[in-house]
C-alpha cells in the first residue's frame, strides 16, 4: 500500500496448513485466508485471494478466481467434483488436471506457470505445452520475475523469463508474462522497491472485495496490461493501421537514461526482434515512439523498453492472426 499499489493478487501455497486435507482442515483455512484478505482491504487497496496450488498441472503455478472460491485439491472415490456444502455453499473437489480445468472454466479463473523454467517449475510449462489447460484460454501463460539475477543480461530475466515468454506464443497464445515478487516475510526495515515487478491492469475503476474481480480477471486474460520494474512507465501503447503494413506507437517515461527499445516477433517456429537504440535519450525523459511493422508472415508480436542499468517495461504480445479484417488493436492507458 506504502508503494501505491492498489491490488496485491495472493499465491498463498498454504504451505503451512493443510493442502491436501480432504476438505474439513483446508475449507475452514480458506476461510480465515478470505476473511483477512477482506478485512485488510478498503476502496482504494485490493487484496485478492489466489493460491499456488502445484496439485494436478505440472510444476509450481497460481491460481485466481474473480470470487473466492473454495476448492480441495483432492477428490474421494464417489465423491462428486461440486457439492454444496453447508457452511462454505458450493465447494469444489479436485481430483486431475481435467477437474482442475472444469472448475476453472465454470469459475472463470486464471492459472499461470509460477516462475517458468527453474525451481519447481523446472521444464514447465515445455512439458505441459500440449496439454488441454495449457492450450487452453484459462492458462494466462507464466510468472516474471528476475530468478536468477544474470548481471550480464541486457534485459532483466532475458533467457528464461522473456524466453519462455516468446516460445509460448510460438507454440500456442496468446500467453502472457505475470509479474511477481517472493517475498516469503518481510519486515519493517526490509526494502521491496528495487526487486518487486509491479503489473500496471487497464481497469475503468478498483472493485472493492465484496464485488465482482471479473474486471481485473478479464483485463489480464485480455492482455491489457503491461510489466514494469518500476523506472520505465507506459502512458499508452497501441498497434495502428490494418492489413499488413502496422505501426506501433507507445508514449513512455523513464527515469535512468534509455539504452534501447525493441520490437519483438514470432511467425510459430522462431523468434525475432528490432532493436532501436535509445543512447540518446536523456534521463527524466518522455517520447512517444512509432515505429512502422510488417505484419506479413507473423503470428505475434510485443513492445518492450530497457534503460542503462537494465531496468524496464514490456507490454504483452499482440496476437496478429486472430485480429479481425481492420480492427486495430489498441490499448490505452491502464
Amino acid at each position: 500500500r506504502a508503494l501505491g499499489i492498489n491490488i496485491a493478487m495472493m499465491s498463498d501455497f498454504h504451505g503451512d496448513g493443510h493442502p491436501r486435507d480432504p476438505g474439513p482442515l483446508r475449507l475452514k483455512e480458506q476461510k480465515t485466508y478470505f476473511d483477512v484478505c477482506h478485512r485488510h482491504s478498503d476502496r482504494d487497496f485490493l487484496i485478492m485471494p489466489g493460491e499456488e496450488p502445484n496439485a494436478h498441472f505440472g510444476g509450481h503455478y497460481t491460481t485466481v478466481f474473480p470470487r473466492p472460491v473454495f476448492w480441495t485439491l483432492v477428490r474421494q472415490p464417489g465423491q462428486p467434483l461440486v457439492e454444496n456444502h453447508p457452511e462454505y455453499g458450493k465447494v469444489y473437489h479436485v481430483g486431475s488436471a481435467a477437474d482442475e480445468l472444469q472448475m476453472l472454466e465454470a469459475e472463470k479463473g486464471l492459472v499461470w506457470q509460477a516462475h517458468p523454467r527453474t525451481k519447481g517449475s523446472s521444464g514447465y510449462p515445455d512439458a505441459i505445452r500440449d496439454n488441454a489447460h495449457f492450450r487452453g484460454d484459462r492458462f494466462l501463460g507464466g510468472a516474471y520475475q528476475s530468478v536468477p539475477v544474470d548481471l550480464s543480461e541486457s534485459r532483466l530475466c532475458e533467457v528464461r523469463c522473456l524466453g519462455t515468454l516468446d516460445d509460448m506464443n510460438n507454440w500456442a497464445g496468446p500467453k502472457y508474462l505475470v509479474a511477481e515478487g517472493d517475498t516469503y516475510a518481510k519486515f519493517p526495515d526490509d526494502d521491496t522497491y528495487q526487486h518487486l515487478m509491479v503489473n500496471y491492469i487497464k481497469l475503468d475503476r478498483l472493485p472493492s472485495f465484496d464485488q465482482d474481480w471479473s474486471p481485473i480477471i478479464n483485463s489480464l486474460r485480455a492482455g491489457d496490461f503491461f510489466v514494469t520494474s518500476g523506472e520505465v512507465l507506459f502512458k499508452s501503447f497501441s498497434l495502428e493501421g490494418s492489413g499488413d503494413q502496422r505501426t506501433i506507437v507507445a508514449d513512455m517515461e523513464w527515469t535512468f537514461p534509455l539504452e534501447f527499445v525493441e520490437v519483438v516477433w514470432g511467425d510459430g517456429l522462431k523468434t525475432d526482434r528490432k532493436i532501436i537504440p535509445a543512447t540518446d535519450q536523456p534521463p527524466f525523459g518522455r517520447r512517444r515512439f512509432e515505429i512502422p511493422f510488417d505484419a506479413k508472415g507473423k503470428k505475434w508480436v510485443r513492445f518492450a523498453a530497457w534503460d542503462s542499468a537494465g531496468n524496464g517495461a514490456f507490454w504483452q504480445p499482440v496476437d496478429l492472426l486472430n485480429q479481425k479484417g481492420s480492427e486495430s488493436k489498441h490499448r490505452s492507458t491502464p
